[in-house]
């Protein structure tokens, strides 16, 4: 029987590893924001609340303001294990809109690049091919980095 060298089985070695590590992003329906405290409170565009749009943090959930037009997001889901198994920053990820037949179109992230008070809004669409994102939602990932409003 012919031994591999080592050399050539260390990248195997390393793939089987990190697939035992991989995981899953989990995303869990919260019926309120209760747990979520410290992320309470009105965000706008770098923290200025002269500037649209805005968002709403509170115990019912999300309140995208656009425009003058206010829409409510009162069926999250919290992304838990976003940032993978071992992540052990400040970060929260939200998806504001669930609904089991539709996919997401926003995710915001609470505490983005482990700044506190800074929120990140996020799209997966837009890509070629792919779905295109709504315009009132569009506003909202344009207006990122949002921060508390001072």
């Amino acid at each position: 029987m012919k031994t591999m060298p080592f050399k050539k089985l260390l990248p195997i070695a390393g793939l089987f590893g990190a697939s035992l590590f991989s995981s899953v992003t989990t995303a869990i329906e919260v019926n309120n924001l209760d747990a979520f405290k410290a992320i309470f409170g009105r965000y706008a565009p770098s923290g200025d609340c002269k500037k649209q749009p805005q968002i709403i943090v509170d115990e019912t959930g999300f309140t995208f303001e656009v425009n003058g037009k206010s829409e409510n997001a009162t069926n999250p889901e919290f992304a838990a294990s976003y940032g993978g198994n071992f992540y052990e920053g400040i970060s929260l990820w939200f998806f504001p809109y669930y609904d089991p037949n539709k996919e997401r179109p926003l995710l915001l992230t609470f505490n983005a690049g482990e700044k506190q008070g800074v929120l990140s809004v996020d799209t997966e669409f837009n890509y070629s091919g792919g779905p295109k994102l709504e315009a009132k939602y569009q506003s909202l990932v344009d207006g990122s980095p949002y921060k508390t409003c001072q």
